[in-house]
């Protein structure tokens, strides 16, 4: 008789083994079909030990249960994700504040940028840069207080022009009265007018620029009460005029 598993292999042997059967991953039948292809093939004189064949069936058993797991948990992954992409559309429309760099300008007027100082500042510097990296504007800002802060750039270049529009990044270089580096974190505000899912997860947008889901500090729920006021007003002026 000839034997095809060689000197009764074990099942863990084989399952340790071999990855690929007949060019596709091992699944449960196939374990399955390898420990009974096993027995049918024993050597008669010297057959599979009981002990040794009941802890192979108790490896099947434990291999079912964990590839049972896996798939509860691949459900599990693709319902989280699901109620997560669909609840982060709540953030569109609402004003955040978040830890980045990166801001669009559109040529003309001024923008707010805010900042978070590690610590109280002596002289501090604010260097913008284009998308190319290059230092547009320079700007000195003097001492800076421990915390969240904000400065108002007018769009002026280091050369007196007005930066084009585009994509811009900025940073804070500050020192304290020991000449020591202070740590200042660049921040980002606005309305969030989009979230991306190009990646596979949610990433929300401001005026299109993309901000860390990680990063957002703080949600920010728009003032309804100026909209409120004018539409009472509105009401109360054409009930005047009928």
């Amino acid at each position: 008789m000839s034997v095809i598993v060689g000197d009764a292999a074990s099942f863990s042997e084989v399952s340790s083994t071999t990855n690929t059967y007949g060019g596709a991953e091992l699944d449960q039948e196939t374990f399955l079909n390898l420990l009974i292809t096993q027995l049918q093939n024993q050597d008669p004189l010297n057959p599979q030990d009981s002990q040794e064949f009941v802890a192979q069936l108790a490896q099947f058993s434990s291999l079912e249960q964990l590839m049972t797991l896996n798939e509860g948990m691949d459900t599990l992954y693709l319902a989280t994700s699901s109620m997560t992409n669909a609840s982060m559309t709540q953030l569109i429309g609402k004003e955040v504040v978040a830890y980045g760099d990166s801001f669009n300008y559109d040529g003309e007027g001024s923008v707010d940028l805010m900042y978070d100082a590690a610590g109280e500042a002596s002289e501090a510097t604010l260097n913008i840069m284009d998308e190319d990296g290059t230092v547009v504007a320079s700007i000195t800002l003097g001492g800076l207080a421990e915390g969240e802060g904000n400065y108002t750039w007018n769009g002026e270049t280091t050369d007196g022009d007005v930066a084009d529009e585009g994509l811009y990044t900025f940073e804070i270089e500050a020192s304290d009265t020991d000449g020591d580096e202070v740590t200042v974190y660049s921040m980002v505000t606005g309305v969030i007018d989009t979230m991306n899912y190009d990646s596979g997860t949610p990433v929300p947008e401001i005026d299109g620029v993309e901000i860390e889901l990680g990063e957002i500090i703080r949600v920010i729920e728009p003032d309804t009460s100026t909209d409120s006021s004018d539409s009472e007003e509105e009401e109360q002026e054409g009930s005047e005029t009928v």
